[in-house]
């Protein structure tokens, strides 16, 4: 959803009538309105430029006039796409020698460990002098089943880490590879009061929104790169 966005349809949204005449109130109230009226017309390309979760019309009910009642101060933490991009290219330089090793290894003992494959599918007891094949391929298998798994989890754990700051930095005329930055996780929490109908019911609800960007450091004429703000939950 992140990456089908629309830059000029948000731009829109945030110039035209709607959040005009519902008032100002600063930049919290203007992407909170904003996130309303995409969310009341299921404008998921407008959603997925501000947001990454969803007020559903259906489940969750219409919200009007919204105010923002407080602003908590902003937290920060470095970033550690870097980190974490470093540790995956280890691991996988580390990966690709294993299978080098596993490779020359199945080689030179092909047709044993053939017999030993052909034994274990069969449920039948290796020949006594496959035996030693049969726990050395073992070793190899189970070994290369761990890279698989760490392979993933450290992949994951850097796409997570990047998650926002792919968000935050969207801009499909200037996309830059955030990896490569270096900067800071900055999120805040904004406590809004809404009216929402749903059916026939119409209550105020307060909810508290957590705001989060980036700011990344570029080199040269870059500067700072400052994100813009994403919504990444709602309570």
């Amino acid at each position: 959803m992140i990456r089908s966005v629309g830059v000029a349809t948000f731009s829109l949204l945030i110039g035209g009538g709607f959040l005009a005449s519902c008032g100002g109130g600063g930049p919290e109230s203007t992407l909170i309105r904003g996130f309303f009226q995409a969310s009341r017309y299921s404008d998921q390309t407008t959603l997925g430029n501000m947001s990454m979760v969803t007020f559903d019309p259906q489940e969750d009910g219409i919200a009007s006039s919204p105010s923002v009642d407080n602003v908590s101060e902003e937290a920060r933490r470095p970033l550690r796409m870097g980190e974490l991009a470093g540790a995956l290219a280890e691991l996988e330089s580390e990966a690709d020698a294993f299978a080098i090793e596993k490779n020359a290894y199945q080689d030179e003992f092909f047709e044993d460990i053939a017999r030993v494959v052909e034994a274990e599918r069969e449920g039948e007891d290796v020949a006594r002098a496959d035996e030693e094949v049969q726990v050395a391929w073992r070793e190899w298998r189970d070994n290369e089943r761990a890279f698989i798994r760490e392979l993933s989890d450290a992949q994951t754990a850097l796409n997570e880490e990047s998650l926002i700051a792919d968000a935050s930095t969207y801009d499909p005329s200037n996309p830059i590879n955030v990896r490569e930055y270096e900067g800071e996780l900055v999120s805040k929490d904004v406590t809004v009061t809404a009216n929402v109908t749903k059916g026939d019911v119409q209550e105020e609800r307060t909810m508290v929104f957590t705001f989060e960007k980036v700011e990344l450091q570029g080199d040269g004429e870059e500067g700072l790169i400052d994100g813009r703000w994403i919504i990444t939950a709602i309570e």
